[in-house]
């Protein structure tokens, strides 16, 4: 079993607050962790991949830990606990921000829609409420729906942040990984790295060559930054074709993570 983390927040952080999910404290996700290591052997990921390959019913009784997109806060708030639990962790981190410094596309999305910097936005010649969970939750699926379909999500989400910024307090909730950060998960016998592109986009959307790129450009920042090697990979979104698996191998991943894999044509 591999579970997947995105965010997790300080205690202090309400209840009421959304976030594109549910609100996982730290003092919640300690408590998942520890339950789960009296249960199981947690390993590195790399060494379940092993494992694995060699006979799959060696991971029945067995389980990796990993986190998607590489937010600054969490590693901030989760890697003292796995360093002094002694408990393994993998980060798939993006790495636009280190290229610009603004959020992913997505995680754009979510500030806006979570974090009551406006109270309504107007697009396509309509007003959406913000200023409420119910509508601003509306609202954030309508602006996923459209990105999505808009066959740029990136850009679209770009033009967006022009007409409506997020003030620095709420940036820095959702700023990626430092590279300080990188060098510290590089150096644990804990922790360790994965790429998961440069700008977080739909691989389906795009052709080979540009998600070669995105792997290859993701993968050099992170190896170069961290001086050690990334061999593994997550499907951003979950979602890749078989492009996505070609390009994978071109870039020289050893293994590559979705939610739910499937087969492609």
């Amino acid at each position: 079993m591999i579970l997947l983390y995105h965010l997790v927040f300080p205690d202090m952080t309400p209840k009421g607050t959304w976030n594109a999910g549910l609100v996982l404290r730290m003092a919640q996700f300690k408590r998942q962790i520890l339950w789960l290591n009296k249960r199981y052997q947690i390993l590195k990921l790399i060494d379940y991949v092993a494992l694995y390959r060699n006979d799959p019913d060696l991971i029945e009784d067995k389980l990796a830990i990993t986190f998607d997109d590489g937010y600054r806060s969490v590693v901030d708030l989760v890697a003292p606990f796995f360093e002094s639990e002694r408990i393994p962790a993998t980060f798939f981190c993006s790495t636009r921000h280190f290229e610009r410094q603004d959020l992913l596309w997505f995680v754009y999305f979510n500030a806006l829609c979570s974090e009551r910097s406006y109270n309504k936005i107007s697009f396509q010649g309509s007003d959406y409420r913000l200023d409420a969970r119910k509508p601003a939750l509306e609202t954030w699926r309508m602006l996923i729906r459209k990105a999505r379909e808009s066959g740029d999500p990136i850009g679209f989400a770009d033009d967006l942040a022009q007409k409506y910024p997020l003030p620095p307090q709420v940036m820095r909730k959702y700023e990626g990984v430092t590279e300080e950060q990188l060098v510290m998960i590089a150096k644990s016998d804990v922790l360790s790295l994965g790429g998961h592109t440069h700008n977080h986009p739909y691989l389906d959307q795009l052709p080979l060559d540009a998600q070669i790129q995105e792997m290859a450009v993701n993968k050099q920042i992170l190896e170069n930054v961290s001086q050690t090697q990334v061999s593994l990979f997550a499907y951003t979104g979950g979602v890749y074709n078989h492009d996505s698996l070609a390009a994978v191998r071109s870039v020289g991943y050893d293994a590559a993570f979705a939610v739910n894999p499937k087969k492609t044509k």
